[in-house]
């Protein structure tokens, strides 16, 4: 009866083990998915926004064309300053086919040091063509800011993954009150057992 009551209490202490090792190695899951989800929402909202401000930027030089083409560079300097309003975007110049400047907006020179990766806050240039037919007038050029929190979305984004991860704890933790409730019941059910 000792040796039963033994290896009873062998069993169950392995098999505790293991439900301790498959819920560790659950959190781990869920955690390790969350964090992923996360890294890979956020890459994709930036891919987007970058698609929609190249898009923009194809947009805006041909307009630059035409102020360029009709020697309209009131115009044109009244374009860079419009562009500079955009929340995304640091700074604007417009050059020239030779790469002189020709318009250029108020923060296009602290610009210039901030394209080290070693900055808190580093810009993402993109540069596009400004083109009449075949001929190359110039070029237009912005400076993007690689800020997660201005992207459309990133805070929607930062609660849902929030909370996803809330909902995933508590569904761990209910299922452990319901496993510890349902053992605390057999254990009482096999002590109030009638002996035969």
């Amino acid at each position: 009866m000792q040796h039963h009551s033994l290896s009873t209490y062998r069993s169950s202490s392995v098999i505790t083990l293991l439900q301790l090792a498959l819920a560790v190695l659950g959190i781990w899951f869920i955690l390790h998915s969350w964090s992923s989800a996360r890294a890979e929402g956020q890459l994709v909202l930036q891919q987007q926004n970058q698609l929609l401000m190249r898009e923009t930027l194809t947009a805006l030089s041909h307009t630059a064309g035409y102020l360029l083409e009709n020697d309209q560079l009131d115009g044109l300097i009244q374009l860079t300053a419009q562009i500079a309003e955009n929340p995304f975007l640091h700074d604007v110049v417009v050059y020239d086919a030779n790469g002189v400047r020709l318009s250029w907006s108020e923060a296009n020179t602290p610009a210039r040091l901030m394209y080290s990766p070693e900055q808190s806050l580093p810009l993402v240039p993109m540069v596009e063509e400004i083109r009449v037919g075949e001929q190359l007038l110039g070029y237009i050029k912005i400076s993007m800011l690689h800020d997660k929190s201005l992207f459309p979305g990133y805070d929607f984004w930062q609660q849902l993954m929030q909370q996803m991860l809330g909902l995933f704890l508590l569904t761990a933790a209910i299922g452990m009150l319901i496993k510890r409730s349902f053992y605390h019941f057999a254990e009482r059910y096999q002590a109030n057992r009638p002996h035969l």
